[in-house]
């Protein structure tokens, strides 16, 4: 194909956006296929019931639908691999977190016929979550460069606490997923069908699972409010605070939609905007972390206080001229 076919990076930028948009939906779309108990609406893989056009059932359609929708997400992903490598003019940063997206993509729809052919285990749904955060990870690394994002990188200590609370964030939402895997919407309820729930615990797991994930996610809401008064008390402005503004606002919305869930019985609607928003936290937390830019290298305190209290260098008299200068000059 050589150099006939070639893509601006002003066209590869939407081609970018769909493959994140797309990541981000089809989170919210798996989440609603478990909340509605239609899991195993298809209980086979890649076709439903030994067809590829199912009878007219609606968690037969839900499920179905979701994997259709996925075959939106894996072209678009695919699509973003492949033409990260048409680009002109090059742009080699591009290609790791494309490919990442591409091969990502295909894993995630092998995952998927097994979490159906598991029967919805626990711990293969879990993997499935993570690999999406993962494939969001790429994406919105993809989205950041494409756009010409450029991280601040000015302040060593700004920068070091963000990426703290971005590796936290991610630990949070790992935790979340055991709570999820321990709670009553398994995805099977909808077809009468048994799933297997995590009970690490006995019958406490759920109620110890929900508490260490709202704690940890409790902390992270107060070390996120502490960081973005921190970043505005160090002179931080512009796209890092933009970041920071969010994470902190998803946090505070994912905090109230818990708490309400949590007194109500986790009723499926809410447990549904639970599951989903981390998609879109995830994206702002990452982005976070690449509008902090690189950590910055200083001198030690020490090393620049002997600098600044060496003694100077004594004066040396300049030289004699040589001899012949200086019968020249007389």
């Amino acid at each position: 194909m050589g150099d006939r076919f070639t893509l601006s990076l002003r066209a590869y930028t939407w081609v970018a956006h769909a493959a994140l948009a797309t990541l981000v939906l089809i989170v919210l779309s798996g989440a609603g296929v478990r909340l509605t108990g239609s899991g195993l609406g298809c209980p086979s893989w890649p076709d439903c019931r030994g067809t590829f056009l199912p009878e007219l059932s609606s968690h037969v359609w839900i499920e179905y639908g979701n994997r259709l929708f996925s075959s939106v997400v894996g072209i678009a992903c695919i699509t973003a691999g492949v033409l990260a490598f048409r680009v002109r003019p090059r742009r080699p940063d591009l290609v790791r977190p494309a490919l990442v997206l591409a091969g990502g993509v295909v894993a995630q729809g092998l995952l998927g016929g097994l979490t159906v052919a598991l029967d919805l285990s626990w711990p293969v749904v879990i993997a499935h979550y993570l690999l999406s955060m993962t494939l969001l990870l790429a994406a919105a690394i993809l989205v950041w460069r494409v756009r010409g994002g450029v991280g601040r990188g000015g302040d060593r200590w700004v920068t070091l606490a963000t990426r703290v609370l971005v590796i936290y964030g991610g630990l949070v939402i790992i935790a979340g997923t055991f709570a999820t895997a321990a709670g009553p919407h398994a995805g099977g309820a909808g077809t009468g069908d048994v799933v297997q729930r995590l009970d690490a615990f006995g019958a406490g797991t759920l109620k110890t699972l929900i508490h260490l994930h709202g704690h940890m996610a409790t902390a992270m809401g107060v070390a996120a409010v502490g960081l973005w008064a921190f970043a505005r008390a160090r002179g931080v402005r512009g796209t890092l605070m933009l970041m920071l503004t969010a994470v902190c606002l998803l946090i505070a919305a994912q905090g109230i939609v818990g708490l309400i869930q949590y007194h109500n019985a986790l009723p499926a609607g809410l447990v549904w905007v639970h599951a989903s928003l981390p998609a879109v936290l995830w994206v702002s937390l990452v982005w976070s972390w690449a509008a902090a830019g690189p950590v910055v290298a200083t001198r030690p305190a020490s090393d620049r206080a002997a600098r600044s209290t060496r003694a100077p260098l004594p004066h040396r008299p300049a030289p004699d001229p040589p001899v012949h200068q200086r019968e020249t000059a007389s």
